[in-house]
């Protein structure tokens, strides 16, 4: 039997179609695209970090050199006036000098201030100490500042007007190393302030409307003594003795340190007379 397909005879089903092969993804246009995002983000970058930081530095010292100008005028008005202010420190301080003695300079100006002024005035006799009630009372305890190169028991005043803890009204802090070093020199202690006002007040002591006028006067008018200034008198308590004349009464006063050397803020003297209530 022959294989030799007959003529005419129907021809087999048709090949399938092969595809195309694929082009490549990543494009010169898609390369293009990219290669721009990235030189822009790298431009964005360079301006944040190199022209912004330049611009903030060129203004950091622009204000720098406005500053250091504004100094420089500064010094230059100082210089002009300084022969002036020379002058005129000379001056003050002969002023100051003609009337230091009203003032209170360090702690140790306190003990003698009690001791030769204060105390002296009130056992002047013009009011009456009574025995367990009449007591000197501080505001605002001034505190001495002590170590062994100054003198650590010359520092309270000897009184009964000061109570049973004279301690209290003059407290002691012994400052006797810094930084774990030992300190043998004298301590500074003048106030940071120009005028520092010490409050004193005259409890319970007894007399007569005329006796307190005599005792204020005595303290406003004594020659060579310290600056007091009286804010205010009360009477306390029931009035006693003959036509019931005597009276408690409570003064208060204002004595001041002065440090020279500091600055004086304002015209004005902290705390002057009146300020202060009964």
């Amino acid at each position: 039997m022959s294989s030799t397909p007959k003529k005419g005879a129907p021809a087999g089903p048709p090949k399938p179609e092969r595809k195309a092969a694929a082009g490549p993804v990543i494009t010169p246009q898609v390369l293009g695209i990219i290669f721009g995002i990235i030189i822009v983000i790298g431009v964005v970058v360079y301006i944040q970090m190199v022209v912004v930081k330049y611009n903030n530095d060129i203004q950091s010292l622009n204000n720098e050199i406005s500053g250091l100008d504004q100094r420089i005028r500064t010094y230059q008005t100082k210089q002009g006036k300084l022969d002036q202010a020379r002058d005129l420190n000379v001056a003050l301080r002969e002023k100051l000098s003609l009337i230091d003695y009203l003032f209170l300079y360090n702690q140790d100006s306190v003990l003698p201030f009690f001791e030769e002024t204060l105390l002296p005035i009130i056992e002047g006799g013009e009011l009456q100490v009574l025995t367990g009630e009449s007591l000197i009372e501080i505001e605002k305890p001034y505190t001495f500042m002590i170590n062994m190169a100054m003198s650590p028991f010359a520092t309270i005043p000897r009184s009964v007007l000061f109570g049973d803890d004279p301690e209290g009204v003059f407290p002691i802090e012994y400052v006797g190393e810094k930084n774990g070093q030992p300190i043998d020199t004298v301590l500074d202690t003048q106030p940071s302030a120009f005028l520092h006002p010490y409050h004193i007040s005259l409890v319970d002591f007894a007399g007569t409307y005329e006796d307190v006028e005599k005792f204020i006067s005595r303290i406003q008018t004594a020659e060579d003594d310290v600056l007091m200034t009286v804010h205010c008198v009360k009477s306390d308590g029931d009035p006693w003795g003959l036509y019931r004349s005597y009276s408690k009464w409570t003064i208060r006063l204002t004595v001041y340190f002065m440090n020279p050397e500091a600055s004086a803020n304002g015209d004005n003297p902290p705390d002057p007379p009146g300020s202060k209530t009964c």
